[in-house]
């Protein structure tokens, strides 16, 4: 969920990392899409394997009610989509 990599370092100063997952939604009907925020990760290291993994998600108010495809985004690699149904 993590992505496979943290990005880069630069010695004790910075630390840009891009492994961060970003929970989108593209509507099935006019293929608009959303992002939502995500907290609460069980854990942020990368390439877990086979470990299960989760995080939450806010889906944001202006989201209409709708069939969606659900996908995880992380270092610009995405899950396979899942089909989802947000209800008000």
């Amino acid at each position: 969920m993590n992505g496979l990599s943290q990005a880069n370092a630069y010695g004790d100063d910075a630390q840009m990392a891009t492994n961060y997952p970003l929970v989108r939604l593209k509507h099935i009907g006019n293929k608009k899409v959303y992002f939502c925020r995500t907290f609460d990760h069980s854990t942020m290291a990368v390439a877990t394997g086979k470990k299960v993994v989760h995080t939450r998600f806010h889906v944001p108010h202006m989201v209409p009610v709708g069939h969606y495809e659900l996908a995880v985004i992380a270092n610009g690699i995405q899950s396979k989509s899942v089909k989802v149904r947000v209800k008000p």
